[in-house]
């Protein structure tokens, strides 16, 4: 009987609280900010499993508010913000790559 008095001691201290704005913020900086589970964990110190959790609900429930009419849902669409986001970062550094090589040729030519 002791021992699982101590079990759950130990395991109500290790358990996090956090706060549905913290949730909300961890969830827009995977979704609009394209940062991928991964990173927001390494960033915010919370497993990749809550962040999946905390996403997963997040999308469900733009899904139920999204309207019939709308031709994509707001889960679509933020998958399509998601990907749009990685594409311009992607480009992004193909340019500063470029830019980096007209330079070299430049003063190559002088």
């Amino acid at each position: 009987m002791k021992s699982s008095k101590v079990k759950a001691e130990k395991m109500s201290e290790t358990r996090r609280q956090y706060t549905n704005e913290f949730r909300m913020d961890s969830v827009r900086l995977m979704v609009m900010d394209g940062l991928s589970t991964k990173e927001a964990s390494e960033k915010l110190g919370v497993s990749i499993k809550v962040l999946g959790t905390w996403k997963r609900k997040y999308l469900n429930k733009l899904k139920m508010v999204s309207s019939k009419e709308s031709e994509l849902s707001a889960a679509e669409l933020a998958e399509e913000l998601s990907a749009v986001r990685k594409q311009l970062a992607r480009e992004r550094r193909i340019n500063e790559i470029l830019k980096k090589t007209v330079g070299y040729f430049a003063r190559d030519d002088q």
